[in-house]
């Protein structure tokens, strides 16, 4: 392989050690020689802080509507020395849950995967088991790209939106992984000014 990528046998080993010094061209011309092409793959290693992604009001739309037991914390670190953050987590006595927030469905198996690792550092922080509840818009749209995959979620996600709601509003443990479709409805109450018509505060409303 060194002499198909015209490289010396002590480069080519450095590489396979995985050494940082072994330049990309080398490494490309290494996969080559092979019969491979390299291709790179990225992976989040942080993410947008709920308030610049627009996920803020989803989950304060969740944490009004919890029950009392649940304590509720934003933007948790995953770890220390991570740059990852869980959306939120919902602890109380019996379970702790981890709500990571997709408000575009782009690749779900990709978004999904990305949560689980999240959720794996997180619960190695914490020293216990963690359920994973990933947050969607309940909208038509969020519903027509989620019905092709349905098998997937029932086998990833196997507590329906209905059974996570119950969970989070009554305190009892949800007991697996699952799916929250949340609906916010807002209902403008507006007060007579000098400048009719101003909107001066909001009310919202859930549906499981």
């Amino acid at each position: 392989m060194a002499r198909l990528a015209g490289l010396s046998q002590q480069q080519a080993s450095q590489a396979e050690l995985g050494a940082g010094d072994v330049s990309l061209e080398a490494r490309c011309r290494m996969a080559a020689a092979c019969g491979h092409e390299l291709g790179w793959r990225l992976y989040p290693v942080a993410t947008l802080r709920l308030r610049d992604s627009g996920q803020l009001r989803i989950a304060q739309e969740i944490v009004q509507a919890v029950h009392r037991s649940w304590q509720a914390r934003l933007e948790v670190p995953v770890a220390r020395g991570d740059l990852r953050a869980a959306d939120l987590v919902l602890t109380s006595a019996a379970e702790i849950l981890h709500v990571e927030i997709e408000r575009a469905l782009v690749d779900l198996q990709a978004q999904l995967r990305a949560a689980q690792l999240k959720r794996q550092a997180l619960a190695e922080r914490e020293g216990r088991p963690i359920r994973l509840v990933i947050a969607v818009p309940d909208t038509r749209t969020t519903r027509a790209r989620l019905a092709p995959l349905e098998e997937l979620l029932a086998r990833t996600l196997p507590a329906s939106s209905a059974s996570t709601w119950r969970a989070l509003r009554t305190g009892e443990p949800l007991g697996a992984d699952g799916i929250l479709f949340v609906r916010a409805r807002v209902r403008a109450r507006v007060r007579a000014t000098h400048r009719p018509g101003t909107v001066v505060g909001t009310e919202a409303t859930h549906r499981g």
